[in-house]
């Protein structure tokens, strides 16, 4: 005789959707790498752009000075390798998804702005 009924937490989290709950763990974790992503390529993109507008800045600023000139192309070059890195590292894990079956990563997505 069974004196208590299961129950299912719901789990809470502000990016995630509401209809996610702990009863349907494939498709939370599917939620769950998609945000981790979303949120890393977010960062990576600002800070890609932070680097760029910094070594056109400096670019400006060295009035000629050829080891200020070196350093603000280094960080540009950088920069450029960075987010170069950033898509690699997706395409790798879209890869390794559809060879290894696993669904969250072959539904991987890159988070686009849209004006609509």
């Amino acid at each position: 005789m069974k004196l208590t009924k299961p129950l299912y937490a719901a789990i809470k989290n502000p990016l995630l959707p509401d209809t996610v709950h702990i009863d349907q763990p494939q498709l939370y974790f599917n939620n769950v790498i998609q945000t981790i992503f979303t949120v890393f390529f977010i960062v990576a993109v600002l800070y890609f752009i932070w680097h760029v507008i910094m070594a056109g800045y400096r670019l400006m600023d060295a009035r000629g000075d050829t080891k200020k000139l070196e350093d603000s192309q280094t960080d540009l070059t950088n920069a450029f390798i960075g987010i170069a890195i950033i898509f690699s590292i997706f395409a790798l894990l879209k890869f390794l998804g559809i060879i290894f079956g696993i669904e969250g990563l072959q539904e991987l997505k890159i988070p686009w702005p849209d004006l609509l």
